[in-house]
């Protein structure tokens, strides 16, 4: 279940490819296993490290759940099995200048609705929930400026914890557009 079934579009969010249930991560040249979840209040992390023999798993149900993630897995890893955690995509260090105007529209999937539009600062995104979710959040819609990391790749402060969430565009060989943000596919409608 383990081995290599398809890459994923965002390198960033989670691991580097997918087996069969398993997100798969390359953690300095070592292959760790894992699977994540949120819902309401609640998220999940585990890692395994099979040539250790290490699995880690941490369930929370309140505060920033990505910056414990980090700040716990970075340092039990390191401490019992010498292993390096990558460090979380950022913006650069010197802006970058790219052409965002592909990238305009309208993405929908089952439960969100995400316009990137051109605001006054710049690129922006608006992730709005919809559907049964929605009714059960005070915040339905949120709004990001988009800091650009290369041709394809940006990301928004997050707004829970001192983190940066990725958001890629990529086409299918076939040319249907999405954006990933979030753990999720989305495809352009518009």
């Amino acid at each position: 279940m383990a081995a290599f079934q398809a890459d994923l579009p965002d390198k960033h969010a989670l691991g580097d490819s997918w087996g069969l249930g398993w997100i798969r991560y390359d953690w300095a040249g070592h292959r760790l296993i894992g699977h994540d979840g949120n819902t309401i209040g609640q998220s999940a992390f585990l890692r395994l490290l099979p040539e250790q023999g290490l699995a880690v798993a941490l369930l929370t149900n309140g505060g920033s759940p990505r910056d414990l993630y980090q700040d716990l897995y970075c340092e039990v890893f390191a401490e019992l099995a010498d292993v390096e955690m990558p460090l979380p995509l950022t913006p650069p260090a010197e802006p970058v200048t790219v052409d965002f105007e592909p990238f305009l529209g309208t993405y929908e999937r089952a439960g969100a609705l995400v316009a990137v539009f051109r605001g006054e600062d710049g690129a922006r995104l608006r992730h709005t929930v919809t559907g049964a979710l929605a009714e059960m959040l005070p915040e339905k819609v949120q709004e990001y400026a988009l800091v650009a990391v290369e041709s394809g790749l940006f990301v928004v402060r997050s707004t829970v914890g001192r983190g940066w969430l990725p958001v890629t565009f990529y086409a299918l060989a076939t040319g249907e557009e999405y954006l990933h943000f979030g753990g999720r596919a989305t495809p352009k409608v518009h």
